[in-house]
């Protein structure tokens, strides 16, 4: 089976399954300031209105903002405030990692290890991109892009769980990277995660790169997909290894990792991804140690 009928295959499963499941549907919230943020002119207080006005996700938003990953220098209790403090950009940010942490729902073991390494890779991410920004323009790829794609990567990880018990294992594996996973998750769901989280995402209307970076995050040749985004798919999979690395996968929560997958090794079999992105080991090394220094800050 050649690489375009298997991802062909992955959709088309993916679809099915998806078809009997059911996906959290894009908030409106994100909705209408997707829209307000489309204008020449955003309405600030009409953005902070739409959040203000639903007190529960007013609160979850204010969460978010006060968290490590997002916190002030003080403490923030004011949606207006916030928003005149971070900008429309960062708010937006914040907004959309509460609407999904709300969508996602649950307290279990699991699903914490799941937003430990999403917000990590996120930020990785973010700060990848920004390193790389000048070589990103081809593709039209953002900071903010790249942030939503590391956010919602694994995110169909609490949706599978949650349609069958026996996928806990894959979420390890999702996590951890040790093995490549996706035909064994065809065979007990009839999909896998990444399709289903590509899926989810263009149905919260993410831009179609970050939609396709997170179908191909476990590809192994994305050169033979096509026309996908094969920086930000660079990036993401770079990202994923460095939070990956800090410590946030399941069972080893809140430590670095000792030995676990080495920078020079790590480089050395993913090569053609630094490449792809106009990096080599001793950049790996060095950016790996900055975003360490500001995961440690969160």
């Amino acid at each position: 089976m050649t690489d375009t009928d298997f991802n062909a295959q992955r959709l088309d499963h993916a679809k099915k399954i998806v078809s009997k499941i059911t996906l959290p549907s894009q908030p409106t919230i994100v909705i209408e300031i997707n829209k307000e943020m489309r204008e020449e002119h955003p309405n600030f207080s009409r953005i902070g209105g739409l959040v203000a006005q639903d007190a529960a996700m007013s609160a979850k938003v204010i969460n978010v903002i006060n968290s490590p990953f997002f916190g002030l220098a003080r403490k923030c209790e004011s949606i207006v405030k916030a928003l005149s403090l971070m900008g429309l950009e960062n708010f937006r940010k914040v907004v959309l990692t509460a609407c999904l942490q709300d969508a996602m729902g649950g307290n279990s073991e699991a699903n914490k290890v799941f937003w430990d390494h999403s917000l990590h890779t996120a930020v990785a991410t973010e700060a990848l991109a920004k390193s790389v920004r000048g070589i990103l323009a081809a593709e039209g790829i953002t900071p903010d892009m790249a942030y939503m794609t590391g956010l919602f990567h694994d995110c169909a990880l609490p949706i599978l769980l949650k349609r069958s018990e026996g996928y806990l294992p894959f979420t390890n594996y999702a996590l951890s990277h040790k093995r490549d996973i996706i035909q064994e998750e065809d065979k007990l769901i009839g999909s896998d995660h990444c399709v289903v989280g590509g899926l989810l995402a263009k149905s919260w209307s993410l831009p179609e790169p970050v939609c396709k970076a997170i179908i191909h995050h476990h590809t192994t040749d994305a050169a033979s997909q096509g026309k996908v985004p094969h920086k930000l798919i660079a990036l993401l999979k770079i990202a994923d290894y460095i939070a990956y690395t800090f410590g946030y996968s399941v069972g080893r929560v809140d430590h670095i990792i000792e030995g676990e997958w080495d920078p020079e090794e790590w480089a050395e079999l993913n090569e053609a991804v630094l490449t792809e992105v106009h990096l080599g080991a001793d950049d790996l090394l060095d950016l790996k140690s900055q975003i360490f220094d500001q995961l440690a800050e969160q």
